[in-house]
């Protein structure tokens, strides 16, 4: 049969546990009238069973807050080439992981491995005890891989010898592909039609002064770029500080090789 157990904590034992969150134990413990302990003479057993047992609690609590701050995906955006498959995963934690997309259309998502349907962005989320985890997936053509990789490439060289990246242009965009896909008929600074390259931005972009650089066969965009600054023309062009805009061109042509434009300029 259980005893009531009621007795008093002192000032002294309140300021030995320094803890908002043990003095609700102790509180509690004050009130209790139906707990398992025999009262016995004195109330220092029991004033450390609860102090062991409130930094016990403490100690558990703060370990989920940190184990939580600690939780996150490996990515919360990526690219994935159409037909492409990308692996997600969640660092921190060894809890089981529900993964859903919100369109499945787009990408799909199979115990953390994304694979891209078609063209598009949709948000892969992996679920761990009740709090979702995010990732923007964009699925694009090989072509804008290659553009993109290509433009990025430019812009790590440019930084690295201290200028600004260039921003791309939709104009000098539009340019770049035109002169990509001549490059399969011929491949020359002059156009099939016999005209400049030049003659291929719009009329509407008011350039100043423009330059081209081209390339083919390679299937790496990185290779596009190291080829480049190897050679102190092309370099040139790469690192101008007369230029700050650009528009890339990639073109595949139906043996399957690849065709590299670059416009740079500056307006007027």
């Amino acid at each position: 049969m259980h005893r009531r157990c009621v007795s008093e904590v002192t000032d002294e034992q309140r300021k030995a546990l320094k803890s908002d969150f043990a003095n609700e134990v102790l509180n509690s413990y004050e009130n209790y009238s139906g707990g398992i302990f025999v009262k016995r003479k004195g109330n220092k057993i029991k004033a450390v069973f609860f102090m062991l047992f409130a930094i016990c609690m403490m100690t558990v609590l703060m370990h989920d807050s940190v184990s939580a701050a600690n939780v996150k995906l490996n990515r919360t955006q990526v690219q994935i080439v159409r037909g492409d498959t990308y692996r997600l995963y969640v660092k921190g934690t060894t809890a089981k992981v529900r993964w859903y997309s919100t369109n499945a259309k787009i990408a799909t998502v199979s115990n953390g491995k994304v694979t891209a349907k078609k063209r598009g962005t949709a948000v892969i989320y992996a679920k761990v005890n009740g709090k979702k985890y995010a990732c923007k997936v964009t699925v694009v053509t090989q072509q804008r891989a290659y553009i993109d990789t290509l433009q990025r490439q430019i812009n790590i060289q440019r930084r690295r010898y201290g200028f600004n990246s260039y921003d791309r242009n939709p104009l000098l965009q539009q340019a770049a592909q035109k002169r990509a896909k001549e490059l399969a008929e011929k491949f020359s600074h002059a156009r099939p039609n016999g005209y400049s390259w030049a003659s291929a931005i719009s009329m509407r972009y008011n350039f100043k002064k423009a330059s081209e650089l081209t390339a083919r066969y390679y299937t790496d965009p990185q290779e596009v770029v190291d080829a480049w600054m190897s050679k102190a023309s092309t370099k040139a062009k790469i690192i101008s500080k007369r230029y700050n805009e650009i528009g890339v061109g990639v073109y595949l042509d139906e043996d399957g090789f690849l065709y590299y434009a670059v416009i740079v300029a500056v307006r007027k």
